[in-house]
């Protein structure tokens, strides 16, 4: 399995010296950052957390980075909520009302429920989630194993680009990228029209 170590010798032997590993590492988390927000097959997860009675935020699960849906769980089901703006919900008349929560909305704090939870409901958030921290160069993820080529190409851009002013090496490494996405693009389609998924979290 690839480390991030792995990935910053690949990049260094690729491209030549003339720069650092502290660069070569900031091209890296540029390079996942622009990314993150797209769904690939590795990303696709479902959290869950947790209300509390007479609060109507919900915290967002650990590393929710785009949902797809909310549901709340009643009985053995997941019953899906319909989501708002936060303007339709505070618009929505009785905001003092508790019982089951039928909407939500998503905030920069959490999710916002309505109406308000008279107790406490599991809700599921399926959509894309960040992989875990790359937090040690023997850290490995996602984005160091199945998407490596694509990282390792749009960091290795930025780094001639930006760093190394070779326009003609960060076309090439523009061009590798795009054949990388390509790849990535194609895979999770096949896979998620084929129901092969990557286990929730």
């Amino acid at each position: 399995m690839g480390t991030l170590a792995d990935l910053k010798a690949r990049i260094l032997d690729e491209i030549g010296g003339e720069v650092s590993v502290r660069q070569i590492g900031a091209a890296i988390k540029r390079a996942i950052d622009h990314y993150a927000a797209e769904r690939f097959w590795f990303n696709v997860e479902r959290g869950t957390t947790v209300t509390v009675a007479g609060v109507d935020t919900a915290a967002l699960p650990p590393r929710l980075r785009r949902e797809d849906a909310a549901y709340v769980t009643l009985g053995s089901r997941l019953t899906p909520l319909c989501k708002r703006t936060f303007s339709e919900i505070d618009e929505a008349g009785d905001l003092i009302s508790q019982g089951q929560p039928t909407d939500y909305a998503m905030t920069s704090a959490g999710i916002r429920l309505y109406p308000t939870p008279n107790a406490i409901f599991t809700l599921t958030l399926p959509g894309v989630y960040d992989a875990a921290a790359l937090s040690a160069d023997s850290s490995s993820n996602a984005w160091t194993t199945e998407a490596v080529d694509l990282i390792a190409a749009a960091a290795k851009k930025l780094l001639l680009r930006d760093i190394k002013g070779d326009a003609a090496g960060a076309a090439i490494a523009t061009g590798a990228e795009a054949d990388a996405l390509y790849r990535l693009r194609a895979e999770t389609a096949q896979r998620l029209n084929t129901g092969r998924m990557r286990a929730s979290a």
